[in-house]
């Protein structure tokens, strides 16, 4: 299953987010999901089953402005908070609680 998880995470086009997601994985926080998450969202997200230091991870890994942070609080859809790659499209995310 960590194969399969970190060949997901090689995917990842963002350096900055490919290696947050290397962190998280380390760190034993699953992914839950990784694909297409939005029908007119054409890059790949990554889901992980945690909620995330937003500002912590900013911090740790000194993200540059297209590095933006994204929050959907509509049960409907999901809720999930994280980072969005303003360059590749591409996002990281977290539970939202």
């Amino acid at each position: 299953m960590k194969d399969t998880a970190l060949h997901k995470i090689e995917l990842i086009k963002s350096d900055s987010l490919r290696e947050i997601a290397t962190y998280l994985l380390d760190s034993g926080i699953q992914i839950t999901f990784f694909g297409q998450a939005w029908s007119n969202e054409s890059a790949d997200w990554i889901y992980f089953d945690s909620k995330l230091d937003l500002k912590g991870l900013r911090k740790k890994y000194k993200l540059d402005d297209n590095i933006i942070i994204h929050e959907n609080l509509d049960p409907k859809s999901g809720t999930e908070r994280g980072f969005i790659d303003k360059s590749t499209g591409e996002g990281l995310m977290g539970k939202l609680d």
